[in-house]
């Protein structure tokens, strides 16, 4: 019969082999996938890190989870920026209706045309930054999973996973700002938070029924809240490009308010359950 349970240490070495495998790809063509690939395994080894850091048993290991988020965080810096102007420049391409006015895809060639520009100077960053890193992030997290090996068999049932996700992701979120000006930072804070929650109970097993679960309502969480702030960014870059009487600003402001308004509502019940 499959197992139910979840092997966070032997996750965490996955991880690492695939985060490699990422890396590699990355370097040897920073495209749409490839970055974005890049991005989500430095996520899914901080949110195992994090989900390490709720364990008792496992072997100290504090010095070398600092040096490898120190790293990682480098890393996910330098593709998200990359991975953030591809998301963009196909936001622009979705928002446009089937007939646009002659005005309307002007603008959006001119700020499509611009952020690939953009993109072309973040992707040679990138490289950079994953050939200065490269070496020590890839010492550093074997040095880890050394570490860390006694515990390799260390198993969590799926009600401990549900529950530690929640936890993290509880422990985790600060409440709603008094001042208006902080509330978009603070959404889109909670926002990275339900994914490494996400990441954390996605530890388990397809098989593992809670666990999965609780991951996705954390990842309608995360994508509602992901939507949000990219159309939000991008009619803020629209604003800066075109300015904000432009008609392509002006539709980028209406589908963040709309997006703002999705999001909130996923928002409710997992706040509300997280302050109980």
């Amino acid at each position: 019969m499959p197992t139910t349970s979840a092997f966070p240490i032997r996750t965490l070495r996955e991880h690492v082999t695939e985060l490699e495998a990422a890396l590699t790809l990355c370097l040897a063509d920073p495209g749409v996938r490839p970055v974005h690939r890049l991005r989500t395994m430095t996520r899914r080894i901080e949110g195992q890190l994090a989900l390490l850091d709720l364990l008792a048993g496992v072997p100290s290991h504090d010095k070398l989870a600092r040096k490898a988020r120190r790293v990682l965080k480098k890393l996910r810096r330098a593709a998200g920026t990359v991975r953030d102007i591809d998301v963009q420049i196909d936001l622009i391409k979705e928002a446009l209706p089937e007939e646009s006015s002659r005005a309307l895809q002007k603008d959006a060639d001119t700020l499509s045309e611009a952020l690939r520009e953009d993109r072309e100077g973040f992707a040679r960053k990138l490289l950079r930054t994953l050939s200065k890193n490269q070496s020590e992030l890839s010492l550093v997290l074997e040095a880890l999973l050394d570490k860390l090996k006694p515990s390799e068999d260390l198993a969590l049932s799926s009600t401990q996973l549900a529950s530690l996700a929640q936890e993290w992701f509880k422990n985790n979120t600060v409440p709603e700002p008094k001042h208006k000006e902080e509330a978009d930072d603070h959404l889109h804070d909670i926002r990275k938070m339900a994914k490494l929650a996400r990441y954390i109970a996605e530890n388990a097993p397809k098989t593992a029924r809670l666990p999965r679960r609780v991951a996705q309502s954390f990842e309608d969480l995360q994508q509602s809240g992901g939507h949000w702030h990219d159309w939000m960014v991008l009619a803020d870059l629209s604003a800066e490009e075109l300015g904000s009487s432009s008609p392509l600003t002006k539709l980028f402001a209406r589908r963040s308010k709309v997006a703002l308004s999705t999001y909130r509502r996923h928002l409710r019940p997992l706040v509300r359950e997280s302050s109980s």
